[in-house]
């Protein structure tokens, strides 16, 4: 359930009552076709792609299938991937701890090998993309390539860069 703009007064007595049963409370992190729908819209097209191809091959989709020639990089998807699902959390679609619903496969530091979604969020993903593609263009004006790219230099920016020493002379 989403509760869309909670006034103050709901937001402190539904904290007091969750505080209250903390103990039992559990997070809802399941993938459901809605949770599915709104990641994959929200991914720029070649995380997309990604995630559309691993479905298509049954979870497992090779990284050969993804690069334009043998020497092609895919470095950046994975960022992208994981992106979405920070966008989403902040959003209010689904809680912190939602597990990705894909990850890169591969020796750790290097190319990657492939990508691989778990076997019980294929069907769901399946559903979510054939529902999403129905609807008509994802993203016609590739709007989450430019929010990806805002939120990767973001990223860059936020960290700390090296200062020079200064010399007194």
């Amino acid at each position: 359930m989403t509760i869309k703009n909670p006034t103050g007064d709901f937001q402190d007595r539904l904290l007091a009552l969750l505080a209250e049963h903390a103990s039992t409370v559990k997070l809802d992190t399941t993938w459901t076709v809605e949770r599915a729908e709104d990641y994959y819209r929200s991914l720029p097209a070649r995380a997309r792609r990604i995630v559309k191809e691993a479905v298509i091959r049954d979870g497992y989709v090779p990284a050969e299938e993804l690069r334009d020639d043998e020497n092609s990089s895919l470095r950046g998807h994975s960022a992208a991937l994981s992106r979405a699902l920070r966008r989403g959390f902040m959003r209010g679609e689904w809680p912190e701890n939602m597990r990705s619903p894909i990850e890169a496969q591969g020796p750790g530091f290097g190319k990657v090998v492939g990508y691989r979604m778990p076997d019980d969020l294929v069907q769901v993903f399946f559903t979510a993309i054939k529902k999403t593609e129905d609807a008509g263009p994802v993203d016609p004006q590739n709007l989450n390539e430019a929010a990806d790219s805002a939120h990767h230099l973001a990223d860059l920016i936020g960290k700390p860069t090296r200062r020079k020493r200064s010399t007194e002379k």
